[in-house]
C-alpha cells in the first residue's frame, strides 16, 4: 500500500505542477477516441434507432406495393399464406409534388383512417394525427421541407394545413419514403398522410398504387417468405413489388455510406496527431522527467518503480480521456445516425468491439508517449542524470560540407535539423495527417452530386450534406491539434537550441536569420510530408467512395502552400520570442 500511495502522490504532484500539459493531453486523446467511437458506432446506432421505431409503430416485416385497382383479393391471399401473423388493409397512395416555402419535392401521399390499425401505426411526434382537411408530414421530410405544425403545404391544386409530424418504420427516412411511384425508375422523396377521402380527392383521375403491410410470425424470415411464398403465381397478373424491413434498414444505413469510414480514418489520423502532441509534450518535459528519475534513483527507487511512475501518469490520463471519448461518442452517435430526425433515437452504451478498439488506442497512445522517457531514465546512471550535463551534439562532416555555401538561415536550419533528426518525425506526421484530411475535403467538394446507375438526387444531396459536415468537423479538429502541436514543437525546438543559437548570434547571425532558421527546421520535414499526403488523401477517398475524383490542381497547390505558410508563421512566434533576449544574457544564464 505504501508503494502505491507514493506513486499516486508523485502523479498528483506532477499533474498539479503541469495542469496545462494534462489538459492538452486530455483534449488530444478525447478527440481521437470520440471520432473513432463515432465511426465504429454509426451503423449500430442506425440499427438501434430503427428497431426502436419499429417497436413503437408496429412496423411491418414486409410491404407489398401493387398497382391493382382492387387489391383486396391479394390481401386476402396474403392473410391466408403460411407464416403471416397479421395483414393491414390496403392503403391507397399516389406520387405527387409537395410544395412549401418555395420548395417542391416528390412524396408519397398516403391515405389513412383516423383509427389505429394493427400493422404500421405511425407515431405522432408533434401535433395530431390526420383529420379531414389536414396533412401529417413524415418527420425527416418535414425537416427537408422546413415545415412545422400550422404551416401550409400544397398538393396538386389544393393547400393543406400541417396538423402534425410522425415517424414510421415501413419506409426509409427521407429521401427514401416515396413508395407510391409504381413501376419504372423512381426518384427519392418523402411521405405525407391524408385521410383516405382527402387522398382520393387529391389524386383525381390518377390510378395510384396500394400498399399492403404484412407482419410475419418470424421477422427474420422475411426474405425467405418473399422468395418462397410471394411468387409470380401467388401475386397474380397485376404488378407487385415488395420490400422487407431489412431493406428499409439498409437504405437508412446507406445515408451514412461515407460518414462511418470518414470518422474511422479521421479517428486514426487524430490519433496520429495526438501522438505528435505527446511527443511535443515529452520534449518539453524531458529535462524535468530526467532529473525526477535521477532523484528517485538517488533515494533508492528501483527501475521498475521509476517506470511505473512515468507510465502510470500517461495511462491514467489516457484512460480518463478514453472514457470521455466513449461517452461523447455514445451520446453523439444517435444524432449522427439520424440526420433527418426520422427515427426514434436514444443513447446507448458502446458495444464491446468499440470499447476494445478505444482501449487499444488508449494503450497505444500511453505507451508511445511514455516509453521513450522511461527507457532514457532507466539507462542513465544516477550521477550522470543528477549532473544533467549537456549533450554533445553529433558531428556531421558531410552535412557541414554540403551546407557551407547555403544562405545563413538555410545553413543554420539544416544543421539544427541534423543535430536532432528524430524531431522531424512527429512534425512530419502531424503535417501529413492534416494534409490527408484537407485533400479529402477538397476531393469531396470536387465530386459530382450524384453518380451510379441508381441515381436519386435527393438521397445523394442528403449524403453530401452529412458527409461534408463530418469531413469538415474532423478536419477542423485535426487542424486545431496541428496548430497546437506546431506551436509546442516550435517552442521546444527554440528552448533546446537556445544556447547553440546564442553562440550563432555572437558569431554574426541576426535575429531574423535565427528566426528563419527555426522556421526552416520545421518546414524541411513538412514539405515531403505534404507531397506524400496529397496523393494519399486522394487514394483514401477513392478507396472508401469508389469513385476517382481529382480536385483542380490550383486547389491542391493553394492548400499545400497554405499549410506550409501556416507552419512557418506558427513556428516564427516562439522563435521570435526567444530572440528578444540578448545573446550574452542567454549564455550567462545557461552557464549559471
Amino acid at each position: 500500500m505504501g508503494r502505491l500511495l507514493l506513486i499516486w502522490r508523485l502523479i498528483a504532484e506532477d499533474l498539479r505542477r503541469g495542469p496545462g500539459q494534462a489538459v492538452m493531453f486530455l483534449i488530444a486523446v478525447t478527440a481521437a477516441t470520440t471520432a473513432l467511437t463515432l465511426g465504429l458506432s454509426t451503423d449500430d446506432a442506425v440499427a438501434r434507432a430503427y428497431q426502436k421505431t419499429r417497436e413503437a409503430t408496429a412496423g411491418p416485416d414486409i410491404v407489398v406495393i401493387t398497382t391493382s385497382t382492387n387489391p383486396s383479393g391479394l390481401a386476402g391471399r396474403i392473410a391466408d399464406a403460411p407464416g403471416v401473423a397479421a395483414v393491414g388493409a390496403p392503403v391507397f397512395g399516389f406520387d405527387a409534388v409537395v410544395r412549401s416555402h418555395g420548395r417542391s419535392l416528390h412524396a408519397a401521399v398516403e391515405g389513412r383512417e383516423t383509427e389505429p390499425v394493427a400493422v404500421d401505426r405511425p407515431l405522432v411526434t408533434s401535433g395530431t394525427w390526420v383529420r379531414p382537411g389536414g396533412v401529417v408530414v413524415e418527420s425527416s421530410f418535414a425537416q427537408a421541407l422546413d415545415v412545422r405544425v400550422g404551416d401550409q403545404v400544397g398538393i396538386g391544386a389544393r393547400h393543406y394545413p400541417v396538423v402534425g409530424t410522425a415517424v414510421s418504420a415501413s419506409t426509409g427516412v427521407y429521401p427514401g419514403g416515396d413508395w407510391a411511384q409504381g413501376p419504372g425508375p423512381s426518384e427519392g422523396g418523402g411521405r405525407v398522410w391524408l385521410t383516405t377521402a382527402d387522398t382520393r380527392a387529391a389524386a383525381g383521375d390518377e390510378s395510384g398504387t396500394h400498399a399492403i403491410h404484412v407482419k410475419l410470425s418470424d421477422p427474420a424470415a422475411a426474405l425467405r417468405w418473399r422468395d418462397t411464398v410471394f411468387t409470380d403465381d401467388f401475386r397474380g397478373t397485376a404488378w407487385a413489388n415488395t420490400h422487407t424491413w431489412r431493406t428499409v434498414l439498409d437504405e437508412d444505413i446507406r445515408m451514412l455510406r461515407l460518414v462511418g469510414p470518414a470518422l474511422v480514418v479521421g479517428g486514426w489520423l487524430l490519433t496520429a496527431a495526438a501522438l505528435v502532441t505527446l511527443a511535443a509534450l515529452a520534449a518539453v518535459r524531458a529535462p524535468r522527467d530526467h532529473r525526477r528519475a535521477a532523484l528517485l534513483k538517488a533515494v533508492g527507487a528501483t527501475p521498475r518503480t521509476i517506470a511505473t511512475v512515468l507510465i502510470a501518469q500517461h495511462l491514467l490520463l489516457t484512460m480518463l480521456a478514453t472514457a470521455f471519448g466513449l461517452a461523447a461518442g455514445a451520446l453523439t452517435a444517435p444524432a449522427l445516425a439520424d440526420p433527418g430526425a426520422g427515427l426514434l433515437n436514444s443513447a446507448s452504451p458502446p458495444t464491446a468491439d468499440v470499447v476494445a478498439a478505444a482501449v487499444f488506442l488508449a494503450v497505444l497512445v500511453a505507451l508511445a508517449g511514455a516509453l521513450g522517457p522511461v527507457l532514457r531514465a532507466v539507462r542513465t546512471s544516477t550521477v550522470e542524470a543528477l549532473a544533467d550535463s549537456a549533450h554533445r551534439p553529433a558531428h556531421h562532416p558531410r552535412v557541414t560540407a554540403m551546407t557551407a555555401f547555403l544562405p545563413a538561415s538555410l545553413l543554420i536550419g539544416v544543421r539544427l535539423l541534423a543535430r536532432r533528426p528524430g524531431r522531424a518525425v512527429p512534425a512530419a506526421f502531424g503535417t501529413a495527417a492534416t494534409t490527408v484530411m484537407v485533400t479529402a475535403v477538397l476531393t469531396f467538394h470536387a465530386s459530382p452530386d450524384a453518380s451510379g446507375d441508381y441515381v436519386q438526387t435527393n438521397l445523394m444531396a442528403a449524403r453530401q450534406i452529412m458527409t461534408g459536415r463530418v469531413l469538415l468537423g474532423v478536419t477542423l479538429a485535426l487542424t486545431a491539434l496541428s496548430v497546437l502541436n506546431t506551436v509546442v514543437l516550435g517552442w521546444s525546438a527554440a528552448v533546446r537550441a537556445r544556447r547553440a543559437l546564442a553562440v550563432t548570434r555572437t558569431l554574426g547571425a541576426t535575429p531574423g536569420q535565427v528566426v528563419g532558421a527555426l522556421c526552416l527546421a520545421q518546414l524541411l520535414p513538412a514539405v515531403p510530408a505534404v507531397a506524400v499526403s496529397v496523393p494519399t488523401g486522394l487514394g483514401l477517398y477513392r478507396l472508401f467512395s469508389g469513385t476517382m475524383v481529382t480536385p483542380p490542381g490550383a486547389w491542391l497547390l493553394t492548400a499545400a502552400l497554405g499549410i506550409l505558410v501556416t507552419i512557418g508563421a506558427l513556428t516564427a512566434l516562439p522563435a521570435w520570442f526567444h530572440t528578444r533576449a540578448p545573446a550574452g544574457r542567454t549564455l550567462r544564464t545557461e552557464a549559471a
